[in-house]
C-alpha cells in the first residue's frame, strides 16, 4: 500500500498545471478588464504614453490608471478586454506588449481571500487589553497587511505613528496610523465579521509580552469586509511598507496559482524588500472548497484526479506567496502542526513550508489556536494559516536578534537557526525543534516553533 507521500510524489511527476490551462474555470479568480503593470523603474508621462500605444495598437482603448496614491514603479490599468492580453482567453491573446524602454511587465489582478472562521460569531466579546506597552530599547515595526485593525480591543499604544519615510518613498504623508487601501483613505478599521485583522494583530503583539523588545504595528487594510483584495492594493500596502520603515510583513493570506511559472512582479518585489532588509512571513494556505474545484478542472484535462491530501501539497496545487518560499530567501511561509501532522484543512510541503507553528488544541482532528483577548474567563479558539502566520512572526519579532535585518544578505535560514539558538540565552527556551515525522513530506526540516511558556 503507498504512502501518502509516495502518492504526492507519484502525481507529482504526472502532474504538470498547463502554461496555458483553460482560463474560463479561472473567471473568479481575478479581476477583469483590470491589468497591473510593473515599470522597472518609476516611469515618466512619455513612456507611460508609449506603452499604452501599444495597448491602443492590440485594441485595447480608453485605458484607465490608477495609481498607489503614491509615485511607485506600478500601476493598474482599466480598459474593456485589457485582462485578455496575458489571459489568453480572447482574441488579443499573448504575452502583452513591450516597449523595451522602462523594463513594464504585465499580470492579472488576482484576487486575495481571507478564509472565513468562526470566531466573533458567539456571545462573547473581547475587553481591550490596556496594559500600556512599556518603553523597550530595541523596537521591531510589523507591517500587517490585512483586514485592518479595530482600535476598541487592541490597544493603541502598539500602533506606529511615528513614521519616517525613506528616501526616494516620500508618499502617504497624510497617513497617522496605516492606510486602507481597499477605499484609498485612512479609515483603518476592521469591519471583517471575525475582526481577522484584529486577531492577527493580537497574535503577534502576544508574543512581545515576555520580550526584551517591543513592538509597533503598520496596520494596512488590504481586504474589505468579506475578506476578499486584490494583487494591486496588496503590491501597493508593500510600497507602503518598505516606505515607513517595516522589519517585518506579515501576509496572513494568499491565493491559488494555476500557471507554472509565478508571478514574476510578486516575485521582483519580495528581491525588492531582500534589498531592503525585509523579512515577509506568510500563509501555507488553508482548503477552499471553491479553489479545489478549480484544481480538479485542471486536472481532470488530463485524466488525473487528486485526493484531498494530494490538493493541500503546496508542490501541486500552487499557492502564492507560499510557493515563492524555495527561491525568496528573505520569505517564510507557515502552517499549524502538533508535532506530527498538518492540520488537515491547511497546505503542507517539504520544499516550500518552512515553519510549522504547534496549536494550542487538538480537538476532533482540528489543530486549533486560543483566541489571543481577554474574553473575560471564556475561552474560544481559531484555526487556519493565517493565525499559524501571525504567531510565526510574533515569536521571530519578539526573540530574533535584530542585526538579521541585513539589507541584501537578509536570510530566513539565520532566524530560523537563531530560533533553535535561543537556550543560550537568559530566558533558556529553544523555541524551534525538529520533528522527524513532519520532515518527510509535511513542513521542510520538519521544524516547528511554539510559544514562550510564560506566555
Amino acid at each position: 500500500m503507498e504512502t501518502n507521500q509516495k502518492k504526492s510524489q507519484h502525481l507529482f511527476t504526472r502532474i504538470a498545471i498547463p502554461c496555458k490551462p483553460n482560463y474560463s474555470l479561472l473567471e473568479k479568480t481575478y479581476r477583469k478588464n483590470q491589468l497591473i503593470v510593473t515599470f522597472g523603474k518609476i516611469p515618466s508621462d512619455e513612456e507611460v504614453k508609449e506603452v499604452k500605444g501599444y495597448f491602443n495598437k492590440m485594441g485595447i482603448k480608453k485605458i484607465k490608471k490608477v495609481k498607489c496614491n503614491c509615485n511607485m514603479p506600478v500601476q493598474l490599468w482599466l480598459a474593456k478586454d485589457i485582462h485578455t492580453i496575458v489571459s489568453g482567453n480572447g482574441v488579443k491573446a499573448g504575452t502583452g506588449p513591450g516597449t523595451k524602454t522602462v523594463g513594464e511587465s504585465y499580470s492579472l489582478n488576482f484576487l486575495s481571500k481571507i478564509p472565513r472562521h468562526h470566531w466573533g460569531q458567539s456571545k462573547h466579546y473581547p475587553y481591550k487589553n490596556s496594559e500600556c506597552p512599556p518603553a523597550k530599547e530595541e523596537i521591531i515595526t510589523i507591517a500587517v497587511l490585512d483586514t485592518g485593525i479595530d482600535l476598541s480591543i487592541v490597544d493603541g499604544g502598539y500602533i506606529s505613528n511615528n513614521y519616517q519615510n525613506k528616501p526616494g518613498y516620500e508618499c502617504f504623508g497624510d497617513a497617522v496610523n496605516g492606510w486602507n487601501f481597499v477605499d484609498d483613505n485612512a479609515n483603518i478599521k476592521d469591519d471583517n465579521p471575525g475582526l481577522h485583522g484584529s486577531l492577527v494583530t493580537q497574535f503577534i503583539i502576544n508574543q512581545f509580552k515576555n520580550s526584551t523588545k517591543s513592538v509597533k504595528i503598520i496596520p494596512l487594510k488590504t481586504h474589505d469586509r468579506n475578506g476578499k483584495g486584490d494583487l494591486f492594493k496588496i503590491f501597493c500596502a508593500i510600497y507602503y511598507a518598505i516606505a515607513k520603515g517595516a522589519k517585518i510583513i506579515n501576509a496572513s493570506w494568499g491565493f491559488y496559482h494555476y500557471e507554472e511559472a509565478p508571478v514574476k512582479q510578486l516575485n521582483a518585489l519580495i528581491a525588492t524588500l531582500k534589498d531592503e532588509g525585509i523579512l515577509f512571513v506568510t500563509a501555507a494556505g488553508n482548503q477552499s472548497d471553491a479553489d479545489d474545484k478549480i484544481a480538479r478542472g485542471i486536472f481532470a484535462q488530463q485524466g488525473i484526479n487528486p485526493s484531498p491530501f494530494q490538493l493541500r501539497n503546496l508542490a501541486i496545487h500552487h499557492f502564492l506567496p507560499a510557493n515563492l518560499s524555495k527561491s525568496a530567501e528573505n520569505l517564510i511561509t507557515a502552517t499549524t502542526s502538533n508535532g506530527e501532522v498538518v492540520a488537515a484543512t491547511e497546505n503542507h510541503s517539504n520544499v516550500f513550508v518552512d515553519l510549522g507553528v504547534l496549536a494550542d488544541k487538538s480537538e476532533k482532528g482540528d489543530l486549533l489556536f486560543e483566541v489571543p483577548f481577554n474574553l473575560n474567563g471564556a475561552v474560544e479558539y481559531v484555526r487556519g494559516s493565517s493565525f499559524a502566520t501571525a504567531i510565526a512572526t510574533g515569536i521571530i519579532g519578539a526573540n530574533c536578534d535584530t542585526k538579521l535585518y541585513t539589507r541584501k544578505t537578509i536570510n530566513k535560514q539565520s532566524f530560523i537557526k537563531n530560533l533553535f539558538d535561543f537556550s543560550e540565552n537568559a530566558r533558556g527556551v529553544a523555541l524551534c525543534k525538529k520533528f522527524a515525522a513532519l520532515e518527510q513530506e509535511l513542513i521542510k526540516d520538519g521544524v516547528c516553533v511554539q510559544k514562550h511558556p510564560d506566555i
